[in-house]
């Protein structure tokens, strides 16, 4: 699934969200920065979004960090602190059955 960063109604750039942490309600992955992008780091005003959708997913907040002077390549992360278990298993179950795999 592929998810669009938005701030307002532009989208600065895309993630996969390849990582979570269910318990503690994250998800987190890399950067796709649009032409749009301007560089971004801690919490930002931003909405998250499937991509091609319009109703966001609810989070608690959404925070960068941008190494891309420092790597001198693109290197952009993205956390999400999703506001609730409910929400969380609505759009990253499968981080869920991960984490819950490891146990069996």
């Amino acid at each position: 699934m592929i998810y669009e960063i938005r701030v307002e109604s532009v989208v600065i750039g895309t993630t996969k969200l390849e990582g979570g942490d269910p318990p503690m309600g994250f998800v987190f992955g890399s950067v796709t920065p649009t032409e749009k992008y301007k560089p971004l780091s801690g919490v930002v005003k931003a909405g998250l979004y499937q991509q091609g959708q319009d109703i966001g997913i609810k989070c608690k907040s959404i925070s960068f960090e941008d190494l891309t002077k420092e790597m001198g390549e693109t290197c952009i992360e993205i956390t999400v602190f999703i506001e609730s278990a409910e929400e969380y298993d609505i759009y990253f179950k499968r981080h869920r059955e991960v984490y819950e795999n490891q146990f069996s």
